[in-house]
């Protein structure tokens, strides 16, 4: 390990236990390298301004008092998110220790291109030279980080947004903003899903326009849009229902349905009866139904209490019981929610995905199960 790189370790390891003190023996044999060399590297750091103090039995604790980041030494030894914070403003590469979900820990020399918020967290948004393609790293697990000694390529911040689905920020709609027991941001969580819900309804409109100006795949999109709007309809009262402990209000002009339809016990047999009772439908019509889902979804997720996106909700399920709870964030817009459900057909309909296309991907539904 190149001595650059074992620095940022050994940062990263002071940063992650503070406040507790580590000692030299256990910082050399998690670098694996001698305790000497651990002396003269924090030796070398304390010289370039890392707030060290000695703790008990010799150990180092890290403290973090703030102080500005202006250069690459101050932004191996200062704040991580002031480093971050330095790369943004002059478009500086920057070197992280990152720990990912699964506990590795690894190192990554990211373009460094904006700071957002996200419903649990706060990301760094950027394009990640180590695995090339756009990433984004929550700041909480950002062990250490140095400016690098160039400059990044130029890439619009929008568009690194769009491919990862973050959401540009707005301001809160309260001065309040409930936290819940785990420090979960509450108004962050709502913006965060009214902004997911905003895109997904553009890029429904614009769909929809490529289709109407005659470009073509009307048919498909007519199937897909039929299979969304009484799926999303169906999500939308189930996850409403299980937060108000209400009956599910369905949103949008249902067509009318065979007395058997409730009782549809496979996914199949349900979506046989979907696309019959849509078929007599015009586009614009199927298309319009869909629209009001999910203009109604939003128009409860701007207006429902912040305490229900400040703690966990039980997840319902097309098929089964309910799963295990989650946040509501996460049950409007994640991978299964109605949000990422319209998300994953879209993607499918504009040939982003390598699974398929339109109308076969409707068999490989995320819902089926």
């Amino acid at each position: 390990m190149e001595r650059a790189d074992r620095l940022l370790e050994l940062v990263a390891e002071l940063r992650g236990a503070a406040p507790e003190p580590l000692q030299a023996a256990e910082l050399a044999e998690r670098l694996g390298v001698s305790e000497r060399t651990v002396r003269r590297d924090l030796e070398l750091l304390a010289g370039g301004g890392l707030p060290l103090r000695a703790g008990p039995g010799g150990g180092q604790v890290l403290v973090e008092p703030p102080r500005p980041v202006v250069g690459e030494a101050e932004s191996l030894t200062g704040p991580v998110r002031a480093t971050l914070e330095e790369a943004v403003r002059s478009r500086r590469a920057v070197r992280l220790v990152y720990t990912g979900r699964s506990g590795t820990r690894t190192l990554r020399d990211v373009d460094a291109h904006g700071l957002v918020t996200a419903p649990y967290g706060e990301y760094l948004v950027g394009w990640c030279r180590t695995r090339e393609g756009p990433r984004n790293f929550r700041v909480d697990r950002i062990g250490a980080a140095y400016l690098a000694g160039r400059g990044s390529d130029v890439r619009e911040l929008e568009e690194l947004l769009a491919a990862l689905r973050v959401p540009l920020p707005r301001g809160p709609s309260a001065p309040q903003r409930r936290r819940g027991p785990d420090g979960r941001d509450a108004g962050a969580a709502r913006t965060w899903t009214l902004e997911r819900a905003e895109g997904v309804r553009s890029r429904l409109r614009e769909a929809a326009a490529e289709v109407l100006d005659g470009r073509g795949g009307a048919a498909e999109l007519r199937v897909v849009a039929g299979h969304l709007a009484e799926w999303t309809r169906w999500q939308a009262a189930a996850v409403r229902a299980a937060a108000t402990d209400a009956e599910p209000v369905l949103e949008g002009r249902r067509p009318p349905f065979p007395r058997g339809f409730g009782r549809a016990t496979t996914y199949a047999e349900r979506e046989r009866m979907i696309q019959d009772a849509m078929a007599p439908r015009s586009l614009r019509d199927v298309l319009g139904d869909l629209q009001q889902v999910l203009e109604g979804l939003a128009h409860w997720a701007a207006g429902c209490d912040d305490a229900l996106w400040a703690g966990d909700l039980p997840d319902p399920r097309p098929y089964g019981p309910p799963g295990g709870p989650r946040p509501l964030a996460d049950l409007l817009a994640g991978p299964r929610g109605p949000l990422g459900h319209v998300e994953w057909h879209l993607d499918r309909l504009a040939g982003d995905a390598e699974d398929g296309c339109g109308v076969r991907a409707v068999g490989r539904c995320p819902l089926r199960p």
